[in-house]
């Protein structure tokens, strides 16, 4: 979770992991962050539709368990 819209958070990247950590950590076998990194970030809309399916699904998660 962020405290802050995405696009006001003052974050230049245009990845979702920099290119240098990946540099810094050559040694790491992480196939499915890599593919991750390739992707653009989501917008603040993407991000917020995101946070709201998780909230749905996991209450209804929990009215089926009951």
């Amino acid at each position: 979770m962020v405290d802050g819209p995405a696009d006001r958070a003052g974050d230049d990247r245009t990845t979702i992991v920099p290119g240098h950590w990946f540099s810094a950590h050559a040694d790491l076998d992480l196939p499915t962050l890599r593919e991750a990194a390739a992707l653009p970030l989501p917008g603040a809309d993407e991000q917020f539709e995101e946070v709201v399916a998780a909230v749905v699904a996991k209450i209804r998660d929990g009215l089926s368990a009951n």
